[in-house]
């Protein structure tokens, strides 16, 4: 798992402070098939101060809520997303095996623990034609 400085947009949401440069973040990337397509690409950021052994934890399993969990972070929230519609870089085509230019979905989460410190920084990339997204109030 790569270990980087994170840009200004995760490094805003994952430090409370307004340091230029902020901790290094652990970037976890992801696919998800459905009928052994990829539909969904995925990126977590976290905080590698705050989580030091999350990449040992992820070689365990690929579910990021139960790394966490093993790191001790056991309880956490989704604070609201934002969801966007984009138009498909050429890396995202390829991955998603899409027309270049194609809609997709991307939508933008922040996982925070119990007394709202963020855990998590998600961006998720959807092919919008085999994918329905179905939100709640609860």
């Amino acid at each position: 798992m790569p270990h980087r400085l994170p840009n200004r947009q995760p490094k805003k949401r994952l430090t409370p402070s307004k340091s230029p440069i902020g901790p290094p973040v652990h970037v976890y990337d992801r696919l998800s098939l459905a009928d052994n397509l990829t539909i969904v690409l995925f990126q977590s950021m976290l905080p590698a101060d705050r989580l030091p052994d999350l990449p040992t934890s992820l070689q365990t399993t690929v579910s990021v809520a139960e790394a966490l969990a093993a790191c001790g972070v056991t309880d956490f929230t989704r604070a609201p997303n934002r969801i966007t519609a984009k138009q498909a870089s050429a890396t995202q085509t390829l991955r998603l095996r899409i027309t270049e230019g194609a809609p997709i979905l991307r939508t933008v989460s922040i996982n925070v623990d119990s007394v709202c410190t963020p855990v998590e920084y998600g961006r998720t990339w959807f092919a919008s034609d085999p994918v329905t997204l179905t939100l709640n109030d609860d």
